[in-house]
């Protein structure tokens, strides 16, 4: 018995030694596994950036349905388009989400691409650049290169990009009826926008109103004059014609880059009670009487309508009486040279030299063939010569199938010739439209359009030669 208890004994030693032996096989085995799966987490590849290139520009435009975004690049000057797609990162100057409907024309980016695969990984406002909006005074000289905001001048990049809606165009056709917006970045102006463009009205049937004046809005007040093509901010105005005898008041809508008629052909002309005189005489210093009543000739004189009496007299020459009548229905101009008295010194004894220089004058060469309009009024189809005024001026030039456009310009006052050429207008594409016709209260739309650019706010030295 003592001997089978002693056998038992050994037997349970031995069972515990191999359990240890086990349990500590095991702790080593999960240990080895442990290392074994570290070490094939950190042989892991990281992931590869492949979106290595960048660039800074202004986008120039924004094709959604190809999902492209072009942009002119500020170092290397050049015009890149790169695709973009849900991956791509958009987000505005301060790291904020910016969605592709937000990008427009203008924004300057600093952007990160693949230049193999012309793909954008990412894209930001320039935390560099400002935004400056709703501008509506401003004065813009593209012959200097710069423009002013209230006291502020900024300098226009030689890289400057313009922009009406979705389309390019020049900085010459930006006017100062425009409002617009301007991003760049220090003093330097990198693009522009239109944001409120300006369309034209012109009058069809308004001999009545000639010589009347024109309201349109508290934007154009203006006197009537044949043939005027108007430069109005789009938007609805109220149009309101007056003359002695008549008011008239017509709702209008102009849209950015159409021409808008205005027929008043139905309005009922009443019978003139008065009617316009002007006076041409020589010699100036001569004494006028209208019915024995003495007049200065440097006015306009307003008479009832029938005939009246012209007498005009001066010191040298014969006195000369006439009548003239007055039918009210257009402004009538009397021109007199008074003949010299018999009595009086020869042309041949007395000689006087004339220190007197012609006026000077602007020639518009192109656009060939189109009405040319300076501040609205119509002065003939170019190429045309007409007397130079000094100032800044809205070119407007109009032809049939061709797309209206306007210029601004700046002419100095130095009594020299002036010679404007401009670029040629462009067709009207099937698309666009002709602008509105209203007669009466009712505008209609017609089948093509004679509007598309816009005016520009100072050429100075573009294509300009002084003779």
């Amino acid at each position: 018995m003592k001997k089978s208890g002693k056998k038992q004994n050994k037997i349970i030693v031995l069972c515990a030694l191999l359990c240890l032996t086990a349990t500590g096989c095991s702790s080593t085995g999960l240990a080895q596994e442990s290392t074994f799966e570290s070490s094939f987490e950190n042989t892991q590849e990281e992931p590869v950036d492949i979106y290595v290139s960048s660039a800074s520009g202004v986008v120039k435009r924004v094709d959604k349905e190809a999902q492209t975004i072009t942009i002119c690049e500020l170092n290397q000057r050049e015009e890149k388009t790169l695709s973009y797609d849900g991956a791509t990162v958009l987000t505005d100057k301060y790291g904020g989400p910016l969605t592709v409907d937000q990008l427009i024309p203008g924004s300057i980016v600093t952007l990160a691409y693949n230049s193999n695969m012309e793909k954008m990984g990412s894209l930001q406002i320039s935390p560099d650049s400002w935004n400056y909006g709703d501008i509506q005074k401003f004065s813009m000289n593209t012959g200097n290169r710069t423009i002013t905001v209230g006291q502020e001048e900024y300098h226009l990049s030689d890289r400057l990009l313009v922009f009406s809606g979705q389309e390019e165009i020049l900085p010459e056709q930006v006017i100062s009826q425009d409002v617009i917006s301007m991003q760049g970045i220090g003093q330097e102006v990198l693009s522009i926008r239109v944001d409120r463009g300006h369309g034209y009205l012109e009058l069809k049937n308004e001999e009545y109103f000639v010589g009347g004046w024109i309201e349109i809005g508290q934007t154009v007040i203006s006197q009537v004059s044949p043939e005027m093509l108007f430069s109005v901010p789009e938007g609805s105005y109220q149009v309101r014609l007056t003359t002695d005898l008549l008011e008239e008041s017509r709702e209008v809508e102009i849209r950015r880059d159409e021409i808008t008629t205005l027929d008043l052909g139905d309005i009922e002309k009443p019978v003139p009670e008065s009617g316009q005189v002007t006076f041409d005489i020589t010699p100036e210093s001569a004494s006028v009487y209208v019915d024995n009543n003495l007049i200065n000739q440097l006015y306009t004189l307003k008479l009832p309508v029938g005939m009246h009496q012209l007498t005009v007299s001066a010191s040298g020459y014969d006195t000369v009486s006439q009548f003239f009548d007055v039918t009210g229905e257009e402004p009538l101009k009397l021109q007199l040279n008074l003949p010299k008295s018999k009595s009086s010194v020869s042309d041949n004894d007395i000689s006087w030299a004339s220190d007197k220089k012609e006026s000077a004058t602007i020639t518009i060469q192109t656009p060939d063939g189109a009405e040319v309009y300076e501040d609205n009024l119509y002065k003939g189809y170019a190429p045309v010569t007409y007397t130079k005024t000094a100032g800044t001026h809205v070119l407007t030039f109009r032809k049939s199938g061709y797309v209206t456009k306007s210029y601004s310009i700046e002419v100095a006052d130095d009594n020299e010739n002036v010679v404007y050429s401009f670029p040629d207008l462009e067709p009207e594409s099937s698309s666009t439209v002709s602008g509105n016709s209203i007669s009466g209260n009712t505008a209609k739309t017609q089948s093509t359009v004679s509007g598309n650019s816009v005016s520009g706010n100072s050429v100075s030295g573009n294509s300009v030669s002084a003779e």
